[in-house]
């Protein structure tokens, strides 16, 4: 007996592995994304302030605070912004700031931050040894570039009452950097309850994933549905009813013949062949009833042909000189038999209606095929095992 998958198997199969593999997506992108989050955590876990941001980040913002002042011209709301910072840190910013716009040729907006420098220093009461030694930093820092240079001294005049520090040697032109806050939540800790929920929840879904396709596999005979025959002898390997009506200009309802054990053995089926040229929807005039014989590769045809092209010759010629094809008439209860060296169709035209008066095309067809495995047929052939329940006793 074959030992090859069949093709609903492989159908489910793929299913069940889309499916399975989709659950194990979720699930891993969710532990990624949970492991990750409690290494890296975001900055308004702990309530973050801007003095616990990183420098680069805290510069950031001491400047768009100064900016924002320039435009709005609010104090109150500038020192609500930078009362987190030093009186030092705040001196920098605001001479960093104030040097900038000198240097770009607006000095109106340097005189502005000079302002706001003087209301802090008056509701802060900043050290007059503090602001010498931010300004002193600033004087040292800029000392190459006489355009800041100047917006310093001009700086250091309303602050400190028109005294200018001098620098001391050791100072250098690099500003003093400033330490960077604690984190708001320390990192590298590894949540141990986390991973643990995580595992135990893919470990789940692998179980479900594998009880699921255990399921369908168990029932893939158990729902199948079972062939209701009642005439003499074995059953048909396939039974298949169904009807055309005029419009479906794509009917092809041929289908695969296979074993229970899904072994190919052939196809069969009916497909719209002939129609009126120019016609919308298509005018119908014959169809092809196929068997394909894998064992010994034979295709046959029948051809239900309406009463008008029956009658016309040309028709008739082009299905006649065909050595594998047969012309049938379409009449309602006739029945017709063909067969290949391991297949036999036995087909039913049970309802035939016309489009015309003249009965040339269809508006309705409705044919009923059963395909029958032949007695002692040798179905090995093309590589093929004989299925148990086929197989002589």
């Amino acid at each position: 007996m074959s030992t090859r998958p069949s093709f609903q198997s492989a159908q489910k199969f793929l299913i069940v592995g889309a499916l399975v593999g989709l659950i194990l997506g979720l699930i891993l992108g969710l532990v990624g994304s949970y492991l990750y989050i409690a290494q890296n955590p975001p900055v308004y876990q702990g309530g973050s302030y801007p003095d616990e941001l990183t420098e680069a980040y805290q510069n950031h913002y001491k400047a768009m605070v100064v900016d924002s002042y320039i435009v709005n011209q609010e104090p109150e709301v500038a020192t609500e912004r930078l009362k987190r910072f030093d009186a030092k840190t705040q001196i920098l910013i605001l001479g960093e700031r104030t040097a900038a716009y000198v240097a770009a040729g607006r000095g109106v907006e340097a005189q502005l931050i000079n302002n706001l420098a003087v209301t802090l220093k008056n509701s802060q009461t900043w050290n007059e040894e503090t602001m010498k030694e931010a300004i002193a930093e600033l004087t040292s820092r800029y000392q190459s570039d006489p355009a800041r240079a100047q917006a310093i001294s001009s700086f250091s005049a309303q602050l400190l009452d028109g005294q200018v520090p001098v620098p001391a040697e050791e100072q250098t032109t690099d500003a003093t950097p400033v330490p960077a806050a604690e984190p708001a939540a320390e990192p590298g800790s590894i949540p141990w309850l986390g991973v643990l929920l995580c595992c135990l929840a893919l470990l789940i879904a692998i179980v479900l994933g594998i009880l699921v396709f255990n399921r369908l596999q168990s029932s893939k005979k158990t729902t199948k549905p079972q062939v209701v025959w009642e005439g003499e002898g074995r059953p048909p390997l396939k039974q298949w009813e169904g009807t055309y009506e005029l419009g479906q200009d794509n009917y092809d309802e041929f289908f695969t013949i296979e074993t229970e054990d899904g072994d190919f053995l052939g196809e069969s089926g009916i497909g719209i062949m002939d129609s009126i040229p120019n016609t919308s929807p298509k005018q119908v005039v014959s169809f092809d009833v196929g068997l394909f014989d894998k064992t010994d590769i034979t295709t046959l045809s029948r051809v239900v042909m309406s009463e008008f092209a029956y009658n016309d010759d040309t028709l008739r010629a082009k299905v006649e000189g065909n050595p594998q094809a047969e012309p049938v008439l379409a009449e309602p209860g006739k029945r017709f038999s063909f067969d290949t060296t391991a297949l036999r169709v036995d087909a039913e035209i049970v309802d035939v209606e016309y489009g015309d008066d003249q009965n040339k095309y269809f508006s309705k067809l409705t044919t009923k095929i059963n395909v029958f495995l032949k007695e002692g047929a040798d179905i090995r052939r093309g590589e093929m095992d004989i299925p148990d329940e086929f197989k002589q006793s």
